[in-house]
């Protein structure tokens, strides 16, 4: 395992990829807020991009890669309508696991924050697969950008 950075995902400088994301009038609760699924679901957006555009992970016939752990914290409310923008980073590499932070942020406020665990499987095994020489060193290059 790599030593993590311990960035403060509250702080969109945090980061240095982001997703332009639109709210709509189904994502409100009873007090016209922007519901809590609603924002993991505008995180997992984020996360997905970040993902398919800048890691090594594959989803192929011999590899795949599972959601295996979400934690979040929600910090402000975020109302109708309006395009906040979501925002992920790798904050830890693992043996077979990467572990991604992400912020939502209305301007420079935030709005949620989260962690995100996914983990590299072999298809066949179902099994927890290591990370290859090269795909660790994308990622730990990942890792060190804001």
């Amino acid at each position: 395992m790599d030593t993590p950075t311990t960035p403060d995902l509250r702080q969109r400088a945090a980061f240095d990829f982001f997703t332009r994301e639109s709210l709509r009038i189904a994502d409100l609760d009873q007090n016209r807020h922007v519901n809590n699924l609603a924002l993991l679901a505008l995180l997992e957006n984020a996360r997905n991009r970040f993902i398919e555009e800048r890691t090594p992970l594959v989803r192929n016939e011999q590899r795949t890669y599972m959601l295996v752990h979400l934690e979040s914290d929600f910090i402000g409310e975020l109302n109708y309508p309006g395009t906040p923008d979501a925002g992920c980073r790798i904050v830890e590499v693992r043996r077979s696991a990467v572990v991604f932070g992400q912020g939502l942020f209305d301007g420079e406020r935030a709005i949620v924050t989260g962690r995100a665990i996914t983990v590299n499987v072999d298809r066949t095994l179902r099994k927890a697969t290591p990370f290859d020489d090269e795909e660790r060193a994308k990622l730990l290059a990942l890792m060190a950008r804001p």
